[in-house]
């Protein structure tokens, strides 16, 4: 039996301020994107607004680190975890980091304005894991990782890593992005990446015609502890990090191998330790991306037909912190007994894959999640409820 356990999460997202609101969509099968006109194009978008975030008093927090901490402060008070006296780790995974504050900070350098003495500590990547560090008086391990759009779920690699490797005894894991500006959006243009509005199309989201992802906004916390640790104080486990598994495609820093093999490789050492009852996929809307999802599944699923799902056609796509919105799903999956519906997809094009196109109810014991970056990099995690009778609360 696994000894890392899930014992609190918390979630920021597009119209999401907390597990309840992301809990309502993933059942009500609710989009949240919007068209947005960005500097002349209109694209789906998902952003977080300021009413949504808690009033931090005088903070000079940037966008990132204030919803990382809300997300943050949600995961510690349902896991009532308790720092003083453990080993702990902080370990935050960023796609983007804080590029939007770089260019805001670059802006302000050319036209000569004054530059604030936060400046450095905002513009600062590693400000993501020290604010969570400083927040709650946690003076052990600390790492920011950026991995691209896998970074969530390999922070949630290495939490397990450290637990089992006997360096902590409770890890906060999380991802997060808040990435919308020029340089971003200007950069995908030319990929054709962004899913771009039509009014006489009907939005469209994972496996469907890939015309493209919903770049949204977003963070995703767990708390991960020592089982022993966990029981010890009597804390609620939301669920067991049976196997995480990482690889790369290793063909170019700008693109991924089609075929997804190193995909299938981490998906394969996943299913050594158990088999899902569904999978929540990383498809979100990229032709390519879609194409190896159905791929894996054709080649190690079909004979079981077990469901097939994502969630981005709902959230769009939170970039580094998407890995992390899938594992809090699956949680609540695991806690409420239903699967997510993948919505705005094209069954007919899709017609081998049985998509979850509605919710539907069930066990849900263990649950297959799947994701993958620019510049190929591979992740795949199988978690489960891993309770014990007396622990259980379902």
């Amino acid at each position: 039996m696994t000894s890392a356990v899930i014992t609190g999460s918390g979630i920021v997202g597009p119209s999401i301020s907390n597990i309840e609101q992301f809990s309502h969509i993933l059942r009500t099968g609710t989009c949240i994107v919007k068209p947005e006109n960005y500097n002349g194009k209109m694209f789906y978008t998902g952003r977080i607004t300021d009413e949504q975030l808690k009033e931090r008093g005088m903070s000079k927090h940037p966008k990132p680190v204030n919803i990382l901490l809300q997300a943050a402060e949600e995961a510690v008070a349902e896991a009532k975890a308790t720092f003083q006296g453990a080993r702990t780790a902080v370990i935050i995974g960023s796609s983007g980091g804080m590029l939007a504050e770089i260019e805001a900070y670059s802006r302000k350098t050319i036209t000569k304005k004054r530059i604030s003495s936060y400046a450095v500590g905002n513009m600062n990547t590693n400000s993501l894991s020290t604010s969570i560090n400083a927040a709650f008086g946690m003076t052990g391990i600390s790492f920011t990782i950026s991995n691209s759009c896998t970074s969530g779920l390999d922070a949630l690699y290495m939490a397990k890593m450290l637990i089992e490797a006997n360096q902590a005894d409770v890890c906060i894991a999380g991802g997060v992005d808040a990435v919308f500006s020029d340089t971003i959006v200007k950069g995908f243009t030319p990929l054709r990446s962004l899913q771009p509005f039509d009014p006489l199309l009907t939005y469209q989201g994972p496996f469907s015609a890939g015309r493209g992802f919903s770049m949204s906004e977003g963070a995703g916390v767990v708390v991960v502890e020592r089982r022993e640790y966990a029981e010890k104080r009597k804390a609620r486990i939301l669920g067991a990090i049976d196997a995480v598994s990482l690889s790369q495609d290793a063909v170019s820093p700008y693109s991924s191998d089609p075929a997804g093999e190193q995909l299938l490789k981490a998906v394969d050492e996943c299913l050594r330790y158990g088999f899902p009852d569904y999978i929540n996929s990383q498809a979100l809307g990229l032709e390519e991306n879609d194409r190896i999802e159905e791929r894996i599944y054709r080649e190690r699923f079909s004979a079981s037909r077990i469901p097939i799902t994502s969630i981005k056609g709902m959230i769009g796509h939170p970039m580094g912190a998407s890995g992390m919105f899938q594992v809090i799903s699956s949680l609540i999956s695991m806690e409420k007994q239903f699967i997510p519906p993948v919505i705005h997809a094209d069954p007919l094009l899709y017609k081998e894959l049985p998509l979850n196109e509605n919710v539907q109810y069930g066990k849900i014991e263990r649950v297959l999640i799947t994701t993958h970056g620019y510049g190929g990099n591979n992740s795949a995690a199988l978690i489960s409820k891993g309770v014990h009778p007396w622990n259980s609360h379902y």
